[in-house]
């Protein structure tokens, strides 16, 4: 085993991890004694394979080749707009759907027959834990046969419960009705996608999708019809994101030799900084990273303290995590100045290459006068004369 200790190692996340959760991946990965380079969001991951293998970006001055990357997993749905030139990439913009995937299309499908087995066959499905495990298997077969055929496709499991065979049919036509919500949150993310971003829809040169639920065509239809563009399946929709991070894993591991390809992630969300007096109460705030600032970024901050400085950082947007504060940090030992006057101090903070927040270093700015001797000043004043005399006698020759 001690050989596979300290291996280079760049584990994906979906981008709306927050802090907490991010610090836990990477402590995890260090328990298993990896070498955690970079926690990639999956978005860039996806960029990142899609790019490197591209001949024919534009050069880093001429405009960027904007792809949109849709990403339908089982879990979530997250689509990306992202710059390429060649040697780089930059992320313009991401959103996800923690809420959107192929296991909420394969409960609606599962709760419908799981009422129609109640009216026909007077079965509990809820009630047997084996019973709605085998459900839940049937229904996914049934979803993918659905995906390749317009016909009604039959669901049939024997000794289902109490010895009981079953039976049903569904449709596709009867499963987007199910599902109609469903499409809805997927159009309304592209749409937000869209809403208040840097670019235009026409500025859009193709549309990649991945995920195994980006096979369903009711998503591939909505998909067309909100960015104008017709589906790409350039990558695989299946190991796209873990290739994306093997790449990069090699690209910043000295071990092996692979040409480099810049990554301009953003945070998903604002971070802002608030600061407390001595009596508790709130002294101010100030939103130090907005939302879609690139990391890895670092900022200087300038306080006048006469005590201690205690900063707390938290999401300035609503995440999907109940957790919004980040950490709390204090600076110090922090003393007022000789003529009692507040201390400057300067704080550094830093969104670092995992996206995590950290406030890095801290130091304090004191002024000190410097007495000047008076024959110094006199030497340089003779010695200036001497220089000038020397140089009209030049112009003079």
């Amino acid at each position: 085993m001690k050989k596979y200790l300290n291996v280079p190692f760049s584990p994906q996340v979906p981008l709306y991890f927050c802090d907490y959760q991010r610090r836990a991946m990477v402590f995890a990965a260090k328990t298993a004694g990896l070498n955690v380079l970079r926690l990639m969001n999956d978005s860039a991951a996806i960029a990142l394979a899609y790019g490197i293998y591209k001949q024919d970006l534009p050069a880093e001055k001429e405009k960027a080749r904007l792809v949109v990357f849709v990403d339908i997993g089982d879990n979530d749905t997250q689509v990306s707009a992202v710059g390429f030139n060649k040697g780089k990439l930059e992320v313009k913009k991401s959103l996800a759907d923690p809420q959107l995937g192929g296991r909420h299309f394969g409960e609606r499908i599962c709760n419908f027959f799981k009422v129609e087995f109640m009216k026909k066959y007077n079965i509990d499905v809820d009630s047997r834990a084996r019973a709605a495990m085998r459900l839940q298997t049937e229904c996914e077969k049934l979803k993918k046969t659905m995906s390749a055929n317009t016909t009604s496709i039959p669901l049939n499991i024997e000794c289902f419960m109490n010895d009981i065979d079953v039976s049903g049919r569904m449709g596709r036509e009867q499963f987007e009705e199910l599902s109609h919500d469903l499409f809805e949150r997927l159009r309304h993310l592209l749409q937000e996608l869209l809403h208040n971003a840097t670019f235009t829809i026409e500025d859009i040169d193709s549309v990649e999708i991945v995920g195994g639920s980006t096979r369903i065509p009711k998503c591939k239809t909505i998909i067309e019809e909100v960015l104008h563009k017709t589906c790409s399946t350039t990558l695989n929709a299946d190991d796209s994101t873990a290739r994306g991070c093997a790449l990069q894993c090699a690209i910043l591991s000295p071990a092996f030799k692979v040409r480099d390809f810049a990554i301009n992630d953003v945070v998903q969300s604002g971070i802002k900084l608030v600061w407390y007096n001595p009596d508790g109460s709130v002294g101010g705030d100030m939103e130090v990273f907005n939302k879609g600032h690139v990391f890895p970024f670092s900022k200087m901050l300038t306080f006048y303290r006469k005590e201690n400085l205690i900063l707390e950082a938290s999401y300035s947007n609503p995440i999907p995590h109940t957790q919004t504060v980040i950490g709390r940090f204090e600076v110090g030992p922090i003393k007022p100045a000789e003529d009692g006057s507040s201390t400057k101090v300067k704080v550094k903070v830093k969104v670092d290459i995992h996206s995590l927040f950290t406030v890095e270093s801290a130091h304090t700015v004191t002024k000190i006068q410097v007495p000047v001797e008076e024959e110094k000043k006199e030497e340089k004043k003779d010695g200036k004369k001497a220089e000038k005399k020397e140089g009209e006698n030049m112009e003079t020759e």
